[in-house]
């Protein structure tokens, strides 16, 4: 047998599935990566300034500007071809 044969049975022996995939995966999607010169999430922003603990302490309005701004672009995306392969 293949190792996709082998691999393919125990997908489908398994009760269920996890996929680790890069950020890359949703960019077909319209959703940034985060490191991408000029357009990844992290481009125009520190993420130790938004993404940490300490600075949703320090700063929870930023915090929440920030996120809440992502948070409604997200929601007008949809899966591409690589999630429906997943």
């Amino acid at each position: 047998m293949t190792a996709a044969g082998r691999i393919a049975n125990l997908i489908g022996e398994a009760d269920s599935v996890v996929a680790l995939t890069g950020a890359g995966i949703s960019v077909p999607s319209g959703i940034p990566d985060f490191r991408s010169p000029g357009s990844g999430l992290w481009a125009d922003v520190n993420p130790m300034e938004v993404a940490h603990i300490d600075a949703f302490h320090r700063d929870p309005e930023r915090f929440w500007s920030f996120y809440g701004q992502r948070f409604q672009t997200l929601e007008a995306k949809r899966p591409n071809r690589a999630h429906a392969a997943l």
